[in-house]
């Protein structure tokens, strides 16, 4: 789950990272990979075009989502409805660490 309370105010570089790697895990291990906002729909399909994202997007409010994470943007990992891990889009683990640590399980 990527969380981006604010596409406003989100960090592009950061979403950019995010969506290469909800591919990567998609293509690579069949990872479903979503994101959480509070945009609008009209926001969120526009910023999903112009930044060419790859998630499906869903829409919350901001406060909880703002109490799931304080990044904008935030990942966090799910397994099984468990939350294995989350990150600050800055210091998200590489693809491969990733895949090592906890898809090839």
């Amino acid at each position: 789950i990527i969380v981006a309370y604010s596409l406003h105010e989100v960090n592009e570089k950061g979403i950019s990272e995010l969506n290469a790697l909800a591919l990567n895990a998609t293509e690579q291990f069949n990872i479903r990979t979503v994101l959480l906002t509070t945009n609008s729909a009209q926001e969120a399909d526009a910023f999903s075009k112009r930044m060419k994202l790859f998630t499906e997007v869903f829409f919350a409010d901001a406060v909880p989502l703002k109490s799931m994470v304080r990044a904008n943007p935030g990942i966090f990992l799910l397994k099984n409805g468990v939350v294995i891990n989350k990150w600050h889009y800055s210091n998200v683990p590489s693809f491969d660490e990733l895949a090592e640590q906890y898809f090839s399980k």
